[in-house]
């Protein structure tokens, strides 16, 4: 797509369909792109046929505190751009034959004013289109080209072709609890204090509240106002044992507003336990082996090990839609998965679907609920993405290179992804199945990972289990060699369910929500050991927190 992005923030939220009168930004985009359908046209090249605008205004709030003081509270106001022109038609645009979508900003490109001044909106949408279209027009110019040489029906060769969909109105005029900025300073400075006499003085935790709108319009007649909505409160706790050597943990309590976060009382107890387990777990051994075998998983670390599995990796479930080149050769990062499309790709006990509507699971309030993605696609109620081990469908924009695909609605990835399992055992059942797994492929020990965060960093903590007596061995610092479908093909989980919010899996660093089983058992994964840098410091001063 010939498409400019600029900084662009996609939240999407609970949104109620409306017929608000349209403020400033929404007039200035939809005037901008009418002028465009009946005016823009360079040369003799053809006029656009379709084109979309978007603006995201949010305020961004930001407080950062160390031993009890705070080291920054900043507030910003932005209101990025994004557009949107396609020339020629649906079937045969700019975009059809070229794996190059993106236009880069030009040197004459406005922003957009943080004042409600319709000329100043428009303006900066008038340079932007401009300056889109002006690529897209020659590029659809060469694509007919391309087109001509070939000396074949379009039907035959491999291109790319824009979804048609029906016009959709979906506006939200939320009002925002207000940010109560000093409060939360109280709070950071006050949750800091509990480091200052601790073995982690280079700790910090960070707030980070996003409140405000998104808006899209286009050609087509499609009409968004969606609320943007997003907190997170990031704890980081960093010391070094008596080898040099990093320890750490770290935490991300999500939330759509501050104020539904854990109270300050619940969140000082939790972090004077998790001082006190690092305390004791920097005292532990680190894993030091090349593992492959069974591997239990429970808690929130079956929700990171599928959302790396299924949506991070190569093998992701989303379309990248590239096309083969005209001398016939594809895109080298083209995704492998769109060729399995019909075929085993897991366990058949394993199915996967995508429920972007859910809003809740058993009291918890999944954050990547939405009603429409950044393209103003709705999406339906559910999407089956694996179907009793067999793949049915990745996720995909209005951008189809085959006329198997639709436009599902999840352009910005997932949302709320529901992972079941259907052959299932006790927690005791699950762990001597481990434990006999084990034994059958004559290994010295079982691994279980329990409540780890490693989407975000990579690295975690595993238990080594004994497979005579099940005790647990407690070793730090491993992570995994590589995660692939082959990890899904021996399959087994509890009976019960769970739902996990995590923040910076979905849609431009928002929050994607995942109801998994408590407990997986994986047939074979390779787990190895995690480097990381050591180190010993001189201390020419002493340091005044040790007196």
């Amino acid at each position: 797509m010939k498409m400019r992005v600029f900084f662009f923030i996609i939240f999407s939220v609970l949104v109620y369909p409306g017929f608000a009168q349209q403020n400033v930004i929404q007039k200035a985009m939809r005037d901008e792109i009418e002028r465009s359908m009946k005016e823009l046209q360079l040369d003799t090249f053809e006029k656009p046929c379709y084109v979309s605008c978007s603006i995201n205004e949010v305020s961004v709030y930001s407080i950062t505190a160390v031993l009890g003081g705070i080291v920054n509270s900043n507030e910003l106001k932005s209101r990025g751009k994004g557009n949107r022109v396609l020339v020629g038609t649906y079937e045969m645009n700019d975009e059809s034959l070229d794996n190059n979508l993106f236009s880069s900003p030009e040197m004459n490109d406005i922003q957009v004013p943080l004042d409600d001044d319709y000329l100043g909106v428009r303006r900066a949408l008038w340079v932007s289109i401009d300056n889109v279209y002006k690529s897209a027009a020659r590029q659809h110019a060469k694509n007919v080209e391309t087109w001509k040489e070939q000396k074949k029906p379009l039907s035959e060769i491999p291109h790319r072709v824009f979804a048609k969909l029906p016009a959709v109105t979906l506006h939200d005029n939320q009002q925002f609890v207000p940010f109560d900025k000093m409060k939360w300073e109280t709070n950071l400075r006050q949750l800091t204090q509990l480091f200052v006499k601790s073995g982690y003085p280079a700790s910090n935790l960070s707030l980070n509240y996003i409140q405000g709108y998104d808006y899209f319009e286009s050609s087509e007649g499609t009409s968004l106002k969606l609320p943007v909505q997003r907190t997170m409160l990031q704890l980081a706790i960093l010391g070094r044992d008596e080898a040099g050597e990093l320890v750490f943990d770290q935490v991300v309590w999500a939330a759509a507003h501050p104020d539904e976060l854990p109270t300050v009382t619940q969140l000082m107890a939790d972090i004077e336990a998790r001082i006190k387990k690092l305390d004791e777990r920097k005292k532990a051994t680190k894993f030091d082996d090349d593992y492959t075998g069974p591997v239990l998983l429970e808690g929130s670390s079956v929700a990171d090990f599928m959302a790396s599995l299924l949506f991070m990796g190569r093998e992701r479930l989303m379309f990248d839609n590239n096309i083969p080149s005209p001398t016939g050769f594809r895109n080298d990062a083209r995704n492998s998965m769109e060729s399995r499309i019909g075929k085993s790709v897991a366990a058949s006990s394993l199915t996967v679907k995508a429920l972007p509507h859910t809003k809740e699971h058993q009291g918890v309030k999944l954050l990547g609920a939405f009603v429409a993605d950044s393209e103003g696609v709705v999406p339906p109620d559910e999407v089956t993405l694996i179907d009793k081990g067999i793949l049915k469908d990745m996720f995909n924009d209005r951008s189809l290179t085959s006329s198997t695909q639709t436009a599902n609605g999840h352009r910005d990835g997932p949302g709320v992804i529901q992972v079941s399992v259907s052959e299932q055992f006790n927690a005791k059942q699950l762990k001597d199945k481990l434990i006999a797994q084990a034994k059958e492929e004559g290994l010295e020990y079982a691994i279980i990972i329990r409540n780890e965060n490693f989407g975000r960093i990579g690295i975690f903590n595993i238990y080594k289990v004994n497979l005579d007596t099940g005790a647990e061995e407690f070793q730090r610092q491993a992570r995994f060699s590589s995660l692939t479908f082959r990890n899904l093909r021996k399959i087994s989980a509890t009976p019960g369910d769970a739902a996990f919010n995590l923040p910076g899996f979905g849609a431009e660093g928002g929050f994607a929500s995942y109801i998994v089983p408590q407990g997986l058992l994986l047939g074979e994964v390779e787990i190895v050991r995690a480097e990381i840098p050591s180190y010993k410091e001189d201390e020419f001063v002493k340091d005044p927190l040790k007196q």
